[in-house]
């Protein structure tokens, strides 16, 4: 917490404000294009990524499948935000890229904690 600014712009404020109302609808609706549009933030990431030397790596050059890329927290870690049917190829290739880190598939469940 101590990378965050005590005070945020308006701007900045709304912008991911309006996200994650979005990021809602995306995840309603099943749209990975207002997904990925949604995934964008301004009131943590700009301020952590030093924490996360990889982050604009990935994001620069996504593999094909890919939606985005956040921190998770703090950093360092960086998810992938992928496509189901890209999952295999998008795993691989991160791998093969980032030889020197480890790279974790996780799954999302659908039903909640606890059921998957």
């Amino acid at each position: 917490r101590s990378s965050l600014p005590g005070l945020v712009s308006h701007d900045d404020a709304a912008f991911t404000a309006g996200r994650a109302a979005m990021l809602g609808a995306a995840l309603a609706q099943g749209s990975a294009q207002l997904f990925a549009e949604a995934i964008r933030d301004r009131l943590h990431e700009p301020y952590r990524a030093k924490n996360a030397p990889l982050l604009e790596r990935v994001r620069g050059d996504l593999p094909d499948g890919a939606l985005g890329a956040t921190l998770s927290g703090s950093g360092p870690s960086v998810i992938v935000w992928v496509r189901p049917d890209a999952a295999d190829s998008c795993e691989e290739e991160l791998a093969r890229r980032f030889a020197d880190a480890s790279v974790l598939r996780f799954t999302v469940s659908a039903e909640g904690a606890g059921r998957a």
